[in-house]
């Protein structure tokens, strides 16, 4: 039963990204992103983000940029417990609002940048009917005599099953404000510097009511105290970021972007931790800390002008989430990355059409896996257009789809083998206007 409520704090923290990205860090931080699915070498507002370097390929002047991202996703866990009362476990996460902010201003060689971004989390998840996991220590009862529960309970003889109420819902957003430094070296080099500020807030609340076991001569009630969690978790982090633009030849720009690792450490504001039932003290103590580390991020892309009206973008980008601390979870991981390519048609005047493909490959191992806690490698597919008017402003719209792979946990028993799938569709809009 530790384990079960245990997880109801752990399910958003460290499986916080709402779609792209590693493990921790969101990596869809704009519409243009959406549709092309590689911006590492962006030399458009964005770039406030995706290469910060890449600022000063922009007119000088001031640039700004707003852009939001509805996100859906569907998960689905199945698990192989013969006395579960369902074998399927159906959740949901859902960010109506996931908005990114950006403004530039170059002059000369010089140009000061500023966003504002969710770098990780920035949806719920709602789980009607809880988890296996929160039903296990009951279901595992099935089978047993009463009297080993309780020996009061011997006239009831074998249990035969049992009924319960569970549920989950939490939401996280790991809020990101960054400010960046960018000078042009040379017509062919530019550096940047920028730090990020971190903001973290999880809010979790999760029940386990009602329990009723069947027995051969009758039902059992009391044996399992209802239990209720209403908890949030703060915290602030800092990370420095640094990048570099390079335009070797006519038509091509190269971006590279490397943030240092964010240590984050999360405190509980607990009002409410029916745990306290079960171990002394409670499962979530008011006050008690938790480390929630964001990766290190190594950030690789290229444009290309292929034709006059045809431009190609490559992408890769590496996560180093073995060397972040999440109390332990971090033995169960491989590094992660994503890369990818996309593609930009001129299409007519001031309309370009564009399309991307992008792989993400988390890192995480069968050991790590379970259902209050699976990251998912993932195949995405993009596209979308973006139309820019004469007074200089421009919108563009994008939709992509991910098929995420089917993940499992290392359980050796069968009988507690899960396997869990997940699919996930971005709608975005963004709006971007230049001032001289």
């Amino acid at each position: 039963m530790r384990r079960v409520i245990g997880g109801l704090f752990t399910v958003l923290l460290l499986s916080g990204t709402v779609w792209a990205g590693g493990i921790v860090t969101n990596t869809n931080q704009s519409a243009e992103f959406i549709r092309l699915l590689n911006r590492n070498a962006s030399t458009a507002p964005d770039a406030v983000y995706y290469n910060p370097a890449g600022i000063m390929r922009m007119a000088d002047g001031l640039h700004l940029y707003v852009s939001n991202q509805t996100i859906t996703q569907d998960r689905k866990v199945i698990a192989h417990f013969p006395a579960l009362n369902r074998e399927t476990f159906n959740g949901e996460t859902s960010a109506l609002l996931f908005p990114n902010v950006y403004a530039a201003y170059k002059t000369g060689k010089l140009a000061v940048s500023a966003g504002l971004m969710p770098i990780g989390g920035g949806g719920s998840a709602k789980y009607p009917h809880g988890l296996p996991s929160f039903e296990l220590p009951v279901a595992s009862l099935v089978g047993l005599p009463a009297g080993l529960v309780n020996p009061a309970l011997q006239p009831y003889g074998v249990i035969t099953g049992y009924s319960m109420d569970a549920s989950f819902e939490g939401s996280s957003i790991y809020l990101g404000g960054q400010v960046n430094v960018s000078y042009a070296l040379s017509d062919m080099l530019d550096l940047a510097v920028g730090a990020r500020l971190v903001s973290a807030k999880n809010t979790y609340q999760g029940s386990l009511d009602n329990v009723v076991l069947n027995a051969t001569n009758g039902q059992i009630t009391g044996v399992i105290p209802n239990i209720e969690v209403d908890a949030t978790q703060t915290g602030t982090g800092y990370t420095g970021i640094v990048g570099v633009n390079a335009t070797p030849v006519e038509g091509l720009n190269i971006g590279v972007r490397y943030e240092l690792l964010t240590k984050l450490q999360v405190t509980n504001d607990t009002k409410e931790d029916g745990t306290t039932a079960l171990v002394e003290g409670g499962m979530f103590p008011d006050g008690a800390k938790t480390n929630a580390d964001i990766p290190a991020t190594l950030a690789l892309g290229a444009a290309y002008q292929v034709f006059p009206r045809l431009k190609a973008h490559a992408g890769f980008t590496y996560f180093f989430n073995k060397d972040a601390n999440w109390d332990g979870l971090q033995k169960y991981v491989n590094n992660g990355s994503e890369y990818g390519l996309g593609l930009e048609y001129n299409a007519a005047g001031n309309l370009w059409l564009s399309a991307g493909v992008l792989q993400s490959k988390l890192g995480a191992k069968d050991s790590y896996q379970s259902d209050l806690n699976y990251a998912l490698d993932a195949n995405s597919i993009g596209g979308g257009a973006a139309y820019q008017f004469d007074s200089g402003l421009a919108v563009s719209v994008g939709v992509l789809h991910s098929f995420y792979l089917q993940g499992q946990n290392a359980e050796s028993i069968p009988s507690l083998k899960q396997e869990y799938e997940k699919s996930a569709t971005v709608i975005s809009a963004g709006i971007r206007y230049a001032l001289p």
